[in-house]
């Protein structure tokens, strides 16, 4: 029988669990108090242990009654209802949140983590879930609920993951499976944000440096080349040519970093990149023939002759 919750619990009422809210509520059609006389309702009930202790934990309580939608601020009897956990608390106490829950959870109760975690973190809150016989589905998502709500993309990750994807697709959400290994979800937003966050970091001391110089504008149509080709591409083709030209790329980054120091600028994220370029230089990976790799054979070099564990 296809996986089809009457009850949905939302752990955490913040940005994500009240934009999923409104979304089932508003556009799916769901409700916070049945109807009398409706046998079979579809109702979503809400914990967030902030409720009412302060400006923000009063705001939410707002918006979950303006929802119809029950909210508590502990880890009740009630949950022993839900068919469907969505945990959206923040990720230092997504943890905590999986530990409180388990045990209130019925057996076979879906439990769809959101919260942002590493792929070890997430392996725990499974743990949690799983001693209470739930079962433990890795969700990361993949944009913003501000703008998007309940359409914000999702990576989608567990053994029960197929037909969790099937009942969100069918309900608002946007979901896309990535596999039955649950972490990998977790795992594969951690990583883009390694690149997104780097990108706006560098953007912060190299676009303040450019406004001081007063070239902002000539430093952002410099770089229409890299409008040429997908961004995935484009950084695919910065590792592979890094094998054969970190040397002088190290070397351009200490001018660079001697430009921003001109400025006024400290060359925070500058001198990082200066570091591992040297780091590179110094293993001495360059090819002799000049020959860019594949991005597969750069990956394995700099994995196994540069990039040392901790």
């Amino acid at each position: 029988m296809a996986f089809s919750p009457r009850v949905i619990a939302l752990l955490g009422f913040g940005e994500a669990g009240s934009a999923i809210a409104q979304g089932l509520c508003v556009e799916g059609g769901w409700r916070g108090v049945p109807a009398l006389g409706d046998n079979a309702p579809r109702r979503l009930i809400a914990i967030d242990t902030a409720l009412d202790k302060d400006a923000r934990g009063t705001a939410l309580g707002k918006a979950a009654r303006a929802l119809d939608v029950a909210i508590s601020d502990s880890y009740t009897e009630t949950l022993r209802d839900a068919d469907l956990v969505i945990c959206a608390v923040q990720g230092e106490h997504a943890l905590e949140a999986a530990a409180a829950a388990a045990p209130l959870l019925k057996k076979g109760v879906h439990f769809l983590d959101l919260c942002t975690v590493t792929g070890k973190m997430s392996d725990e809150d499974r743990a949690e879930i799983e001693k209470g016989a739930g079962r433990y589905i890795d969700v990361a998502v993949m944009g913003g609920f501000f703008k998007q709500g309940i359409k914000a993309p999702m990576l989608v990750a567990g053994e029960d993951a197929t037909e969790a994807v099937a009942w969100m697709n069918a309900n608002g959400f946007d979901a896309k499976l990535l596999g039955p290994k649950p972490g990998s979800a977790s795992s594969v937003k951690m990583l883009r944000s390694t690149l997104i966050k780097g990108v706006e970091a560098l953007g912060v001391e190299a676009l303040v440096t450019a406004k001081r110089q007063g070239i902002l504008e000539e430093v952002l149509a410099c770089l229409s080349d890299a409008d040429q080709m997908p961004f995935r591409d484009f950084i695919a083709m910065l590792v592979q040519t890094h094998i054969v030209h970190a040397h002088r790329r190290w070397e351009e980054m200490g001018l660079v970093a001697q430009t921003l120091r001109e400025t006024g600028v400290d060359p925070l994220m500058t001198e990082a990149i200066e570091r591992n370029h040297r780091r590179t230089v110094d293993a001495g990976i360059a090819p002799a023939n000049g020959q860019v790799p594949s991005l597969d054979d750069a990956l394995t070099i700099l994995s196994e002759k540069v990039i040392r564990g901790v």
